[in-house]
């Protein structure tokens, strides 16, 4: 896997340390796939930079190259004629550091397409041009994609109807469309068909929609998708309203070791280092228990989960509520934008003189089998985060001291093959992703846009007014029920406003939670001064402080009252 910040260096040869505290030249896996005779998978030409490819030039058209500890190596005919004119064996010709070229050894380079009109993205310049041969990889059409799809999951209902909506997008003149095209690949109806096996109950609608994660959509793009599924006889399921669906939807229970979410059972895990599994205050809605049951039914079949909402929507009490319930251990990791590839894999420490590279949260947890949270990552660069689609996609990893991570299978194939280099992936090992929605605000990078198809999304919203007012009875169980529904109801009405543009931060469930408990804990204190202290920072901004005056004026929160915004009514 290649990236942006690997450099020539990278690519052929890395400087480690040894137990001593000697410093030494490592081969880079490329090196040891043409002693070796391997094929090489270059993957992401596209993200590194020029420069760094060009130092394969030689490697690639004369089969020659010079590291840089001195060490040649040479074309295998080249390095047999030497050995046989100087009469001297591959340990003479190892001691004066002359390495053979395997003649089985190849190349094979992976890259998407160059953005055609786009001043950036144009990866493709005539000294690249010339290193490789190409074979462009068209779209699959729509036979070829559910013969994939038949061969793999056989007997998917309604996979027809998917596949013809997503060539319909993809096929279609309008970039809105064809943007929610990308969010609707082979890999993601390989992913949706596989649950739609496993839960053929579950809506073709609410699938698309998940996929798509359409409530982050802007609006026009919402549209234009909604009008797509009509367009194709997709409609939206009417809602069970039963009495006993309802309470079987927002329930969960543990009996006899089974934990029950909604209607998806599983049993609980008995972990090895019990002190990891989080344990934190939550309250039980009905909304973030719909997300949870989604969660484990994706969790069941073996996927990698993101979680995407705005901040503060309570992300991280989700998965930390999952993860308890499951008896799940945790590792965490929180990204920002100072996050490198190297940081990402090892922890670099000096212990007497000697650079230690300590293992990562993410090293760890794939050798415990823990899951594995990775926080804010929508904050590191993605071309750093890109770093895990190897992971998630294939369970194979290159660390930066030269170890390897294989799967579990690979693993048992070997079996005493595996060496101190490997670290063989726990079958138990799974990922939870969380990250903002990009832009504005939050100005994150787009972590879904750029990987989002290798893990199975689910969009956090804020509760519902019913969620909402449950939990917060909870948390204040002495505040009363009228200022409670107050605050639910303003704080609706201004995430709805910023849904619109009409104001610019997204006022989360976070903030009506600290507000219901400094009233619980401080009663005699009057709810204008409780609100100001989440508005008050938007006291610089006439304008959008009018807005929200006005707003809360209309629910009954008396905050900032001037003449110029108080009617009086004629009696």
């Amino acid at each position: 896997m290649l990236y942006q910040d690997m450099t020539s260096r990278d690519l052929l040869q890395q400087r480690s340390t040894q137990t001593s505290g000697d410093t030494y030249w490592r081969p880079s896996p490329l090196i040891t796939a043409a002693v070796e005779g391997k094929l090489a998978v270059l993957d992401g030409i596209h993200r590194i930079n020029p420069g760094t490819v060009a130092v394969l030039h030689r490697l690639i058209h004369d089969r020659e190259l010079t590291l840089f500890n001195g060490t040649r190596l040479l074309r295998h005919d080249k390095y047999d004629d030497i050995k046989d004119s100087e009469q001297l064996s591959d340990d003479d010709m190892t001691t004066r550091s002359i390495l053979r070229i395997h003649p089985s050894f190849r190349i094979v380079g992976l890259a998407e397409p160059p953005k055609v009109g786009s001043s950036s993205g144009q990866w493709l310049n005539p000294e690249l041009l010339s290193m490789f041969l190409y074979h462009p990889m068209r779209p699959l059409s729509t036979q070829e994609e559910q013969h994939v799809i038949n061969k793999l999951i056989p007997d998917v209902p309604e996979i027809e109807t998917l596949l013809q909506l997503s060539h319909k997008l993809l096929s279609s003149t309008d970039a809105t469309l064809q943007s929610i095209a990308t969010s609707l690949s082979t890999r993601q109806m390989l992913r949706i068909a596989r649950r739609r096996a496993a839960y053929p109950s579950e809506s073709l609608y609410d699938a698309v929609h998940k996929a798509c994660l359409s409530r982050f959509l802007p609006r026009l793009a919402r549209t234009a998708l909604e009008q797509a599924l009509s367009n194709s006889d997709i409609e939206k399921p009417c809602i069970d309203s039963s009495i006993d669906q309802i309470q079987m939807s927002v329930t969960c229970e543990i009996k006899h070791e089974v934990l029950r979410i909604g209607k998806t059972e599983v049993n609980i895990h008995t972990p090895d280092n019990q002190m990891k599994v989080p344990d934190v205050l939550f309250y039980d809605n009905p909304q973030h228990l719909s997300v949870m049951e989604s969660m484990l039914k994706d969790f069941l079949l073996g996927e990698h989960l993101l979680l995407v909402g705005n901040q503060g929507v309570g992300k991280n009490k989700i998965v930390d509520r999952f993860l308890y319930l499951l008896n799940r251990p945790r590792e965490y990791l929180q990204l920002h934008r100072d996050t490198t590839v190297q940081t990402l894999t090892l922890q670099p420490t000096v212990e007497n003189g000697v650079i230690i590279y300590e293992d990562s949260p993410l090293v760890r947890a794939v050798k415990l089998g823990h899951v594995l949270v990775v926080d804010e990552a929508d904050k590191a660069p993605t071309h750093v985060t890109c770093i895990l689609k190897t992971l998630v996609e294939s369970g194979e990893m290159h660390l930066s001291d030269g170890r390897k991570i294989i799967t579990h299978k690979q693993g048992q194939d070997q079996g005493q093959d595996v060496t101190s280099n490997m670290i063989v992936s726990h079958p138990d090992f799974r990922m939870i992703v969380l990250a903002n929605r990009p832009g504005f605000p939050f100005l994150g990078n787009d972590f879904f846009g750029a990987m989002g198809d290798i893990f199975s999304c689910h969009a956090v919203d804020n509760p519902n007014i019913d969620s909402e007012m449950s939990m917060l009875k909870q948390y204040g169980p002495d505040v009363p029920e009228h200022i409670l529904r107050k605050l639910v109801l303003a704080f609706g009405e201004l995430r709805n406003m910023a849904d619109q543009g009409l104001l610019s931060y997204p006022y989360s469930t976070r903030e009506v939670v600290n507000m219901v408990k400094h009233l619980q804990q401080f009663p005699e204190e009057g709810i204008s001064s409780v609100v100001r202290n989440v508005f008050d920072f938007d006291s610089y901004n006439k304008e959008m402080q009018d807005t929200i005056v006005k707003t809360l004026h209309k629910h009954g929160i008396p905050i900032g009252a001037r003449p110029t915004n108080i009617d009086l009514a004629k009696v």
